[in-house]
């Protein structure tokens, strides 16, 4: 690693707030493509969309169960390794929070919100519909619990601490920008600072938009159907869009504000 103590230059367009002009406005474009489809033609969105992942679901399944897999393993063997004392930040930087902290925003902002719902949901769809043999039988109650373990277990942790692992080193180790370009100069070089770098970036933001958007929609239908049976207030889409706008603010002045706000504490 050597070769990255000395940071090339990024080339990328920015403008004077440093906002990389090719990521946003193609990220922008990408939203508002799929979000207008949606509403102009939500049945053929929701078609197409589901005979799309259908259909990687069937091709590609065992990739990703093996990968998940791959993935556990190769963070595993970094851990308890010797690279697994390598810091993630500055040679004598010192955590922000303790290890219970951490571990405990992680959580909350990993799965809590999909833990809620699908901790009962999941197991009782893959029970009665699980994805290879008859429903309702104890096999399918066998498989049912493999899989929710799959999903909400080490395996997904394994995936979060390697994008974690690779991101923390690159921006504060290396100096490097935050974003997923950074991880792949081992491989490309300085291309990732130009046409290349900026695909990865848009993928890797869309990816993030419709996977947190996933989540909010979970969140917010099981609020809507929770405030309707406390407080009478209707389900529907006026509520929805309410609820909505409720998270997306919430969500927007903690990012803002940063992970340090109510949790001085837990300072290790």
């Amino acid at each position: 690693m050597s070769g990255l103590e000395t940071e090339p230059v990024d080339t990328g367009a920015r403008d004077g707030t440093g906002l990389k002009r090719p990521v946003f406005y193609g990220s922008v474009a990408g939203v508002l493509a799929v979000a207008l489809w949606a509403m102009v033609s939500p049945t053929s969105a929701a078609d197409t969309i589901g005979s799309l992942v259908g259909w990687t679901s069937e091709w590609f399944g065992w990739f990703y169960i093996g990968f998940a897999t791959a993935v556990l393993v190769f963070v595993l063997i970094i851990a308890f390794s010797r690279y697994g004392r390598v810091k993630l930040g500055p040679e004598h930087s010192t955590p922000q929070f303790s290890t219970f902290a951490w571990a405990s925003m992680l959580f909350a902002a990993g799965i809590g919100t999909d833990l809620m719902f699908f901790a009962v949901a999941e197991p009782v769809t893959q029970y009665l519909a699980p994805p290879v043999g008859e429903g309702e039988t104890v096999q399918a109650a066998r498989e049912a619990t493999v899989w929710t373990l799959f999903h909400y277990g080490v395996n997904g942790w394994g995936m979060y601490a390697l994008m974690g692992m690779a991101l923390a080193y690159f921006a504060y180790r290396m100096n490097m920008p935050l974003a997923i370009r950074s991880v792949l100069y081992p491989i490309f070089g300085r291309r990732v600072h130009g046409a290349l770098g900026d695909a990865v970036d848009i993928a890797a933001v869309l990816g993030t938009i419709f996977g947190v958007a996933t989540s909010l929609g979970i969140g917010v239908v099981q609020l809507n159907y929770g405030l309707d049976v406390l407080f009478g207030i209707p389900e529907g889409r006026a509520a929805q869009i309410g609820l909505i706008a409720l998270a997306v603010a919430v969500a927007t002045v903690s990012a803002v504000s940063g992970v340090d706000r109510g949790s001085s504490g837990s300072r290790s």
